[in-house]
């Protein structure tokens, strides 16, 4: 008896924090439309405690509050600064981004269920409670109406290198701007201004490393039509470096798909039919498997050094497994077996030293070289 007497007591206590906690939500929500920044500042430290509350972490009105107040202190600092006061121009942009990300978690939460004047739900025809919107009007507009900050706000992050920052900044615009709330009401964005937008949220992702998103958004943007700023290198570069992740943890299957996946968006790309090339080559340790994606890769892109290295280094290699399976044979055994492929390297190695632009890179010459010495030493002309 004295167990569950102890578990109902704290039931009851649990059900007075849960309590607490709205009623607290609620006196702070009369405080969110204050013009006096302290008060709103009061309402977002002392509002903390609800968001991790399992009943009030699930009401609209704890997001709507934060959120209302968070857009409150951006709009009171946006005002003092357009009268030329000071501000602090940080905590303007972080309050922007806390206010967007308030709303964000306010949104689906937002459905209030219909009561009758007897205090009972009503009903549709199929049975099912009637359902309505509170806040959702307050926030779309809030939303929308602060687009052009939130854009801003990224190119502040972009212009201080505050990568973070601009890539979520550059992200809730681009959210927004192609929402169905914005196309609803008129407001949203071309798509060369959110194809912009993808490119410079996913360039401040590459910065950090943050690949994968980089690589999703470069994709965003050129499906948009972007074509500035070198995308197609940054694009194939974050899947090469994504890629390289996958082969390092030996997850080759994945690292596959995932270049599979990209061809078929972009079947044209030399990059990535040599960024295949090289996995299989890995996976499998056998040039002959990889040969056929570097060759791919010199056909639809003619002016991509590395590729037309690869075919000409895999040739190369394959000649050196012959050389090194017959340690005996002689230069008379050996000239009919790896001159052939060694002519079909050449043109190849020398096509990547022609393309190559980095002085510093020498490894198609060093190649090249090497046969050349190789069938002088033969007496091969």
């Amino acid at each position: 008896m004295k167990k569950m007497i102890l578990l109902g007591a704290a039931a009851i206590m649990m059900a007075s924090s849960a309590s607490a906690q709205m009623s607290l939500v609620k006196d702070l929500a009369k405080k969110a439309g204050s013009s006096n920044p302290m008060d709103l500042i009061e309402v977002l430290d002392k509002i903390e405690p609800a968001f991790t509350n399992p009943e009030s972490a699930n009401d609209v009105l704890t997001w709507f509050t934060a959120g209302k107040a968070a857009f409150g202190i951006y709009d009171e600092m946006y005002k003092m600064k357009i009268m030329q006061q000071p501000v602090d121009d940080k905590m303007m942009s972080q309050a922007l981004s806390a206010a967007y990300e308030y709303y964000q978690k306010a949104l689906p939460l937002d459905s209030v269920v219909e009561m009758d004047k007897n205090g009972m739900p009503k009903l549709n025809k199929d049975g099912s409670k009637k359902v309505k919107t509170k806040y959702s009007k307050d926030i779309i507009g809030a939303l929308t109406s602060h687009m052009g900050d939130i854009a801003n706000a990224g190119n502040i992050y972009l212009q201080a290198s505050d990568w973070e920052n601009a890539a979520m900044a550059f992200g809730n615009y681009a959210d927004i701007a192609s929402s169905p709330f914005a196309i609803a009401n008129g407001v949203a964005a071309a798509d060369s201004t959110l194809s912009q937008v993808r490119f410079f949220q996913g360039y401040s992702q590459y910065q950090i490393k943050e690949y994968a998103g980089a690589y999703e958004n470069f994709t965003k943007a050129r499906k948009l039509g972007y074509t500035d700023n070198n995308i197609v290198d940054f694009q194939t570069s974050s899947l090469a470096n994504l890629v390289q992740g996958m082969l390092d943890n030996n997850e080759f299957d994945k690292a596959n798909n995932f270049i599979d996946n990209a061809l078929k968006a972009d079947p044209m790309n030399g990059t990535l039919h040599d960024i295949k090339g090289f996995t299989v080559e890995l996976q499998n340790k056998d040039v002959d498997a990889a040969l056929p994606y570097y060759r791919k890769a010199t056909e639809v892109d003619p002016t991509y050094a590395n590729a037309f290295f690869d075919v000409g280094r895999c040739l190369y290699l394959k000649a050196q497994k012959i050389i090194d399976d017959n340690p005996t044979a002689t230069n008379a055994d050996l000239i009919p077996k790896i001159k052939p492929i060694y002519d079909e390297a050449i043109p190849f190695l020398q096509k990547a030293v022609d393309l190559n632009t980095n002085p510093d890179d020498k490894k198609a010459k060093n190649v090249l070289d090497d046969i050349l010495y190789k069938f002088e030493v033969m007496g091969v002309k």
